[in-house]
This record gives structure tokens, C-alpha cells and sequence, in this order.
């Protein structure tokens, strides 16, 4: 069994590199299992309708919860190893230890995403439910219409307020898509925003249960009066996503790509089919593999470094003070040069 000496100032185990490499084959790994997790979906694709094997289906969200939820704790466990001079391993990335804990921190970090879904799940059920309603296609360019007249008329309305545009805009078909992708576009901005809020509790949980602290009252802490700098990190991260960002916008053109899904939903909706849509998954594989997946161990080591910042500026001034009292105890003496003393006895 290997001995862990805690301490923020011994990290010289692991050369940046080898951390690197580590921790990059760590997030394949992890990636394939999310692909292999999402594996039993299909079978609501390719059985027919009311088959038994559909319920292969169930199996996904099955190994969400039990596998890839407590290894993202895991992993976090790897990362802050190194500030007690331990070096990044597979065996801590893939361990399942704390079993127990890791799963009811995965279930609490997945309802805390679920809540800031809330709104992203309300409108696309909104627009389901509106789609399955609409006898003809012509009933929903109508009802899209309508919409954007009534967010230009609101749009209108607030400019005006606020001494705006005089002229009003139009209201029609165009702006009721551009509201429609203006709405779910904020909805997926919420959902940005709450994954970064709850982006470094899994460190933080790391850190205190290696500490014997509370995990829960350790992040109130860490990151009380730090919302600003978490942001920050956030954008650091956003521009270390922005290559694959890039990549994919010029790979896939998506302004083409969109006119080309509109019009063959149009299409298929007139004729009364189910749309077929191309996917290009050579060019995702690519953007994946070579412009996202490199740049992520620096966002997670990043990410970890600023979660634990409090806690091990805490630990080291702990450390320091309980040295200092070390030294300044006095040494018990060894030896002390005197005379001998008489071997006459007093008379």
C-alpha cells in the first residue's frame, strides 16, 4: 500500500507531460464509455414498435447512473491526487471506491442539470405537442406566423418604450423561426450556465472527503464571493473549445446545412413521411478526435486547479503553522560539556 503524504507544496511525482498523457487517455476512455452507454438507444430505432427488445433501451440511463456518474467522481479523485504527491493514474480515474457516495453524488449533480433543463424541456414539448396537433402542414406555417407576429409585436413594443425604433418591424413565418431559435438558444444557454456553476463540485468533493471535511459545506466555502472567477474560468475553457467550434462551423457550413434540413422537412411533412437526415459523422469524428478531445485535460485540470484553491491555501497555511510550532519546542539535550563532577564525598 502506498503511503500518501498530504501537502499542496509536494506535487514534483508527475512531470507536466506524463500528467497530460494520462489524463487524456483517462477522457478517451471515459468518452467511449458515454458512447457505449448511449449504445442501447438504438434499439428504439431498429426493432419495430412494441417489440420486447425496445426495453434494451432502459439499459442506457441504467449505466448513466451506475457507471459514468461515479467515474466523473473518480476521475476528479485523479486530478487532485497530485496535491497530496500522488501522480494521476488509471487506477484512480477507474476506481470505485466509495461506491455508495459517488453514486448519490452523480444522482444530486444530474438533478441539479435536470432543474436548469427545466426551460429547454417545456419548449420543445410545447413545440411537440403543437406538431402532433397540426393536421396540415399549412396549419403550422400558419401557427409559426402567428408567433412571429406576436414576439414582434412584444419586440416592437419594448423598443418603443425605451424611445427605439419608431418604424415597427414586421411580424410573419421568418420571425417566428428566428424567435422560436432565439427562445431555445437562451433555454441552452441556462443549461451552459448551470454546468458551470456545478462544474467544480466534483472537485471539491475529491478534495474535502481526502481532507475527512464535508464535501457540501466545503463548496459553500470554496466558492463563496469566487462567481466571477468561475466565470472567468468558464470563458478560459470556452476559448479552449473554440478550435472545435471553428473546425465544425467551416466543416459543416451551417447556415447550407440548415436550408437544407428546412427544406427537406418541408418536404417530407407535405408528402407526410418522417424526414431523412443525413448525419456527417466523418467530419464530427474528425472535430472530435483532433480539435476537442486534446484540449480537455487542460480544461479539467484547469477547472480543478480553481475549485480547490481555497482549500489547499487553507491545508498549507495548517501545515505551516504546525511546522513553525515544531521548530520553535525546545531539543532535548544530548549531550552538555561541564566538569566532571567530585568523586569526594562531602564530609
Amino acid at each position: 500500500m502506498q503511503t500518501k503524504q498530504r501537502g499542496v507544496h509536494r506535487m514534483g511525482v508527475q512531470s507536466p507531460l506524463v500528467l497530460y498523457l494520462n489524463t487524456l487517455l483517462s477522457v478517451l476512455i471515459l468518452s467511449l464509455l458515454f458512447f457505449i452507454s448511449l449504445a442501447p438507444l438504438l434499439a428504439l430505432f431498429v426493432f419495430e414498435k412494441g417489440s420486447p427488445w425496445q426495453y434494451l433501451a432502459l439499459l442506457s440511463p441504467l449505466l448513466m447512473i451506475f457507471i459514468l456518474l461515479p467515474l466523473r467522481f473518480s476521475f476528479a479523485q485523479a486530478v487532485t491526487a497530485r496535491y497530496h504527491h500522488m501522480p494521476f493514474t488509471l487506477k484512480t480515474a477507474f476506481s470505485f471506491s466509495l461506491y455508495g457516495e459517488k453514486v448519490s453524488e452523480g444522482l444530486l449533480y444530474a438533478v441539479h442539470i435536470i432543474k436548469w433543463m427545466i426551460p429547454l424541456i417545456v419548449a420543445c414539448a410545447t413545440m411537440y405537442y403543437t406538431f402532433i396537433h397540426t393536421i396540415a402542414f399549412t396549419d403550422l406555417i400558419s401557427d409559426i406566423a402567428d408567433f412571429g407576429t406576436s414576439a414582434t409585436a412584444v419586440w416592437n413594443g419594448f423598443l418603443q418604450f425605451f424611445g427605439g425604433a419608431k418604424d415597427a418591424l414586421p411580424g410573419g413565418f421568418a420571425e417566428g423561426i428566428y424567435a422560436i431559435l432565439i427562445g431555445l438558444g437562451l433555454c441552452v444557454l441556462l443549461i451552459i450556465w448551470g454546468i458551470v456553476r456545478t462544474s467544480a463540485y466534483r472537485y471539491i468533493w475529491a478534495e474535502a472527503t481526502e481532507l475527512d471535511k464535508n464535501p457540501h459545506a466545503e463548496a459553500r466555502r470554496s466558492l463563496r464571493g469566487r462567481r466571477l472567477k468561475q466565470l472567468g474560468i468558464a470563458l478560459i475553457n470556452l476559448a479552449l473549445l473554440a478550435p472545435a467550434l471553428i473546425v465544425l462551423y467551416q466543416l459543416i457550413q451551417p447556415k447550407q446545412a440548415t436550408e437544407d434540413i428546412a427544406m427537406q422537412i418541408a418536404t417530407a411533412l407535405t408528402a407526410g413521411t418522417v424526414p431523412e437526415i443525413l448525419i456527417p459523422y466523418g467530419k464530427l469524428a474528425f472535430v472530435f478526435f483532433v480539435c476537442y478531445l486534446p484540449f480537455v485535460p487542460l480544461r479539467r485540470i484547469l477547472t480543478g486547479h480553481f475549485a480547490t484553491a481555497r482549500m489547499r491555501r487553507q491545508l498549507y497555511a495548517a501545515e505551516a503553522a504546525q511546522a513553525g510550532s515544531i521548530e520553535q519546542e525546545p531539543m532535548p539535550v544530548l549531550y552538555e560539556d561541564k566538569p566532571a563532577a567530585s568523586l569526594k564525598k562531602k564530609s
